[in-house]
């Protein structure tokens, strides 16, 4: 089985994080009401949060490491597109060298938190407008339509992994 790398507004890890995890959980209200029973209520879902910790190789992992940095201090949200997992807005909240870096070896930390405001935009449209960072795969996965199909209806576009923000890409 071949897995996908973990990818964020354009840029692919070059190897998937070691420890990866993914947490989603309903937003459970209790009311207390004095010589009552308790109303318990559900708000709804919370953001998705991501965390995990991973390893940059080679001479270039400390320019690697601050691609990374560059990107988290950007603020927007953006695609993040994690393995065997449908894409979703994400913001790079956090990210933390985990020890002393060697010339070959960094070992960080990070969290993305979901940007919930854009996770329900995908509608039913004839158009998609590229943000920063997204791919023709993130596209398929929003709209679940095959890369394939995409790459039919979109000939000019001429790399599938760059595509440049704010490019109309035919959905349909």
């Amino acid at each position: 089985m071949i897995v996908s790398n973990m990818r964020y507004k354009g840029y692919s890890f070059r190897h998937n994080p070691e420890n990866l995890k993914v947490t989603k959980e309903n937003n459970i209200q209790q009311q207390i009401i004095p010589k009552g029973n308790n109303v318990i209520q559900d708000m709804g879902n919370k953001a998705r949060v991501v965390t995990g910790t991973g390893k940059l190789f080679g001479e270039d992992c400390l320019s690697q490491y601050y691609e990374l940095v560059d990107i988290q201090k950007q603020g927007d949200s953006g695609i993040l597109s994690l393995p065997d997992t449908m894409p979703f807005y994400a913001y790079f909240k956090k990210l933390e060298l985990v020890c002393e870096p060697t010339d070959r070896l960094v070992t960080y930390s990070f969290e993305f938190v979901e940007d919930t405001a854009k996770s329900d935009t995908v509608t039913n449209q004839s158009f998609h407008y590229v943000s920063d960072g997204e791919t023709l795969w993130d596209i398929s996965y929003m709209y679940n339509i095959s890369v394939e199909q995409l790459v039919s209806l979109n000939p000019q576009v001429k790399r599938i992994d760059e595509l440049v923000k704010g490019e109309k890409i035919r959905i349909c």
